[in-house]
């Protein structure tokens, strides 16, 4: 199964680049965080102007500190040296690109946490409807773990077929991207309770192993292709027509 080789995979990654690891997960909750914590805490209260502000706000710090975790974790994958400044040099490029991304991202996300909201708490309403965007909603954060990476491993490509090209590695191997979504579930409950988890290692690991998912879902498209390719050589059918039966000489 690609995604438990992947899982076991991003945990050596991080045990052999411990530090710089630990360090570009910290800073990611120190520059990503605050705001949509925040944002939670004010929409709990009932304080919904300042939870949509603080929402609004919310994508830029998380464009910015995204962009650590998915160049170091896009240098690990590719087997090239690892520095501290590899971070910083994460964050700093292609930020307005990054910042595009997350509010494009962040759109439906919102949408889909309103409806939830929504249908959960007014009454009369089904909560099947609620249940639906809920499941949207995990998906959508699934889409989330290999955007980043195809983000960081194509930089250049445009923006409307980096989106497609994602949905469409997601939905390759949708077996493993559940699978995914179940475990990393899991983990972020493990975190919450364990907050040390999720200041030291969580996002580091997350975003480790939608690299490797997505460079493993990328491998097997590439060798369908190339298989499809070979079989279409191979067959005679598309070969140029010989003629049959006897042939006069004129």
């Amino acid at each position: 199964m690609i995604a438990l080789r992947t899982f076991w995979n991003s945990i050596t990654d991080i045990f052999e680049e411990l530090f710089v690891s630990i360090a570009a997960n910290v800073l990611f909750c120190l520059i990503a965080l605050p705001l949509p914590y925040l944002a939670f805490v004010l929409w709990q209260e009932a304080l919904y102007p300042g939870a949509v502000i603080l929402a609004l706000l919310a994508p830029m710090p998380l464009a910015l500190a995204s962009g650590g975790l998915t160049h170091l974790a896009r240098h690990i994958a590719d087997g090239k040296a690892v520095k501290w400044s590899t971070i910083s040099d994460g964050i700093r490029q292609n930020i307005r690109r990054r910042i595009t991304i997350w509010y494009l991202w962040g759109a439906v996300f919102y949408a889909c946490f309103f409806n939830i909201w929504f249908y959960g708490s007014a009454e009369g309403m089904p909560f099947y409807l609620a249940a639906l965007f809920f499941d949207l909603t995990i998906l959508w954060l699934g889409y989330l773990a290999f955007l980043l990476p195809m983000s960081a491993r194509y930089p250049d490509q445009n923006l409307p077929t980096l989106l497609r090209n994602s949905a469409g590695v997601m939905f390759s191997i949708a077996g493993s991207m559940i699978l995914m979504a179940i475990i990393a579930s899991i983990l972020f409950i493990m975190s919450s309770l364990l907050l040390i988890l999720m200041i030291f290692f969580f996002w580091i690991f997350i975003t480790l192993w939608g690299t490797r998912l997505t460079d493993a879902s990328i491998k097997i498209i590439l060798d369908r292709q190339e298989q499809e390719q070979a079989d279409t050589d191979d067959d005679p059918d598309d070969g140029p027509r010989q003629p049959k039966g006897q042939v006069r000489p004129k």
